[in-house]
């Protein structure tokens, strides 16, 4: 991840700060702040999910976060510095979108990415399948940088959310925003993060949370991904 402005060095480069050199937390667990620019570094803290951060320079280290077999979160390390702290961020856990933040429950925070809406229609039809009608109901609502669509059948309903702009790094972190699953317990209230279970062709498949069959996030024709889930009680 690059913004316009900020120079890719492999050595100790520093450049002056700008706006155009502003990330903002995207990961909803807190964006790991490292010591040293890699992976085994010592752990500083964690910064906030939608907290915005000034980049001094990115360092190249081609080091990837582990999903699963055949998934991995590509980046480099930006080198941060404030009056708080400073340190090392993956460049997975950023993102050049600001997003509104809306607290769901008892200190958990999401952000939303997909920015003003432009247009919504909706429609309804029937259709059949094994010599049984059904009623579908489709509502699709076209956002600055997201077009969700919400698709109403036989008691089920299928959510897709294609992103515009993003990357499979900024997507894969959406997965816990939409239909988040809360897990409450002694210690806290915790986001659940969907289960990464495999990858087939252009299909990055989660294991579904509570009454979600399954999820997935797809590489469409145009190269931009989705997120599509399915919901049956």
């Amino acid at each position: 991840m690059k913004s316009a402005g900020l120079k890719t060095t492999t050595r100790n480069y520093s450049k002056e700060i700008s706006d155009k050199n502003s990330f903002f937390v995207i990961n909803v667990f807190g964006a790991p702040l490292y010591e040293k620019p890699s992976l085994n570094s010592k752990l500083i803290k964690r910064i906030a999910v939608g907290e915005k951060i000034v980049a001094e320079h990115i360092i190249e280290t081609k080091q990837s976060i582990h999903i699963g077999e055949g998934f991995q979160l590509q980046g480099d390390f930006i080198k941060v510095k404030n009056q708080v702290c400073s340190g090392f961020i993956h460049s997975s856990d950023l993102t050049i979108f600001r997003p509104q933040l809306e607290s769901i429950y008892n200190g958990i925070v999401i952000p939303d990415f997909k920015g003003k809406m432009i247009h919504k229609t909706t429609d309804k039809r029937i259709e059949t399948c094994n010599d049984k009608s059904f009623e579908i109901k489709e509502e699709i609502i076209t956002y600055d940088h997201q077009i969700h669509t919400y698709t109403d059948f036989d008691d089920c309903f299928e959510n897709t959310y294609l992103y515009k702009h993003m990357t499979l790094d900024e997507v894969y972190h959406q997965l816990p925003v939409h239909n988040p699953k809360i897990d409450v317990t002694s210690k806290g209230n915790f986001i659940l993060m969907p289960e990464f279970i495999e990858k087939k062709h252009n299909k990055y498949i989660f294991k579904g949370i509570g009454i979600t069959r399954n999820i997935a996030i797809i590489k469409n024709q145009d190269g931009l991904f989705l997120i599509s889930s399915l919901d049956c009680p």
